[in-house]
């Protein structure tokens, strides 16, 4: 299961749909490699379960695949009420 380290946002990168590629591990460690959003969301669409890995608590969380209002095809975390697990909050690259 792909692990994601940390994001690349658009300016000014305060929602999930700005967003434009994240470091994904294959273990909880290991080597990186650079996805974009695009190619994470389809991934999720098609079943490759995705999750977000905060590296200073180890914390894990499901991402999932959405679409904004206006045809945005964006990721986010799973909602469970704790803002410190959201992808917006990883170390950024």
């Amino acid at each position: 299961m792909p692990f994601i380290h940390s994001v690349r946002v658009a300016e000014p990168g305060t929602h999930n749909e700005h967003i434009e590629a994240v470091a994904v591990s294959d273990l909880t460690t290991g080597p990186l490699r650079v996805s974009s959003r695009e190619a994470v969301h389809t991934d999720i669409v098609r079943g490759t379960r995705y999750r977000a890995l905060h590296p200073v608590t180890h914390v894990q969380t499901d991402v999932v695949a959405r679409v904004s209002s206006r045809g945005t095809r964006y990721i986010a975390t799973v909602a469970n009420g704790t803002e410190t697990d959201n992808l917006l909050r990883l170390p950024r690259f």
